[in-house]
């Protein structure tokens, strides 16, 4: 039941096929997509099928099957088969409904209901990621960080936020962080990183085209490229030298949600949070000097005021 073309920066402990399948849609071709809603609308039933009538079942072929199995990382269908089931017995053990991973919101849904809903997408948002992380990318990524003069971070639209969310967070460990949030002032500010920098995207679908330009152009100055995103089949993913990736679902009612943004502020505290243990002696000055810097505009007397 091994995955074959599953990549090596997914945690090998991950196991959400039908969130991967959910998380692919933007790279599917129309046979593909297909047979990911005949699955995701039916996977109970699906389970049961043999190839022939899931074939039969999503209005495709034999091979357009066969060839999905392999998209998401099966030798062919009957291993795709017994992930499905493994993943179906999985969610029944953790009580997991497959309507409210996503949220599942419905127009008829009560206030109590979306707050129910919408707090365990995001909390399944969280535990997901954190099994999806693979450790050894995890590490590459923190060793480049560490070893970077200067860390570049582009986000567009809601991964905006988290990259400038990570240049306060790096620059208050003392790491020199910039972020761009439109592609024209990162693309003008190219010659800010050098060969040994790195330049850190962070993109949900992974198929954003400024994202992947941006990602292209400082790729070809040398600058080592890591990427957060919750696709493994998308264009910036063949592209990134170091991949890490969150598990979040966006749905009609929830496009850029808080979920994946969630998902990838996981992601973001567990690098720094490792990175600050680097060098602790040195994080430790740089973070107890900026609380001195920030505190001296609260209003409140430090204790050397009072001495």
């Amino acid at each position: 039941m091994a995955r074959e073309a599953a990549p090596d920066s997914v945690s090998k402990n991950y196991q959400d096929l039908l969130g991967d399948i959910a998380n692919s849609f933007p790279s599917f071709h129309a046979s593909e997509a297909a047979i990911a809603h005949s699955v995701l609308d039916h996977p109970d039933h699906v389970a049961r099928m043999n190839i022939s009538q899931l074939a039969n079942f999503s209005s495709t072929s034999v091979a357009s099957v066969v060839r999905f199995s392999k998209a998401m990382g099966f030798k062919g269908f009957p291993d795709f088969r017994m992930a499905l089931v493994g993943d179906l017995s999985r969610r029944e053990h953790l009580g997991i409904n497959g309507s409210e991973l996503d949220g599942g919101i419905t127009l008829q849904d009560s206030p109590e209901e979306v707050i129910r809903k919408i707090s365990q997408a995001d909390a399944r948002a969280i535990q997901s990621t954190a099994e999806r992380l693979d450790v050894e990318s995890f590490v590459a990524t923190v060793d480049a960080w560490d070893k970077a003069e200067t860390i570049g971070l582009i986000g567009i639209a809601s991964s905006g936020y988290v990259v400038m969310d990570l240049q306060l967070k790096l620059n208050r460990l003392g790491k020199r962080a910039t972020a761009w949030t439109d592609a024209h002032s990162a693309l003008t500010s190219i010659s800010l990183l050098k060969p040994n920098d790195v330049l850190v995207a962070v993109s949900h679908s992974g198929t954003t085209l400024d994202i992947v330009d941006v990602m292209t152009e400082f790729k070809s100055r040398g600058v080592k490229i890591i990427l957060i995103t919750n696709n493994f089949r998308g264009p910036a993913t063949a592209i990134a030298d170091l991949v890490l990736f969150t598990s979040a679902r966006e749905t009609t009612f929830r496009s850029g949600a808080t979920a994946s943004r969630i998902a990838q502020l996981t992601v973001v505290d567990c690098l720094c949070v490792a990175l600050a243990q680097r060098n602790w002696k040195e994080t430790k000055a740089a973070l107890d000097l900026s609380r001195k810097v920030v505190g001296s505009r609260s209003g409140k007397k430090s204790d050397s005021d009072n001495e």
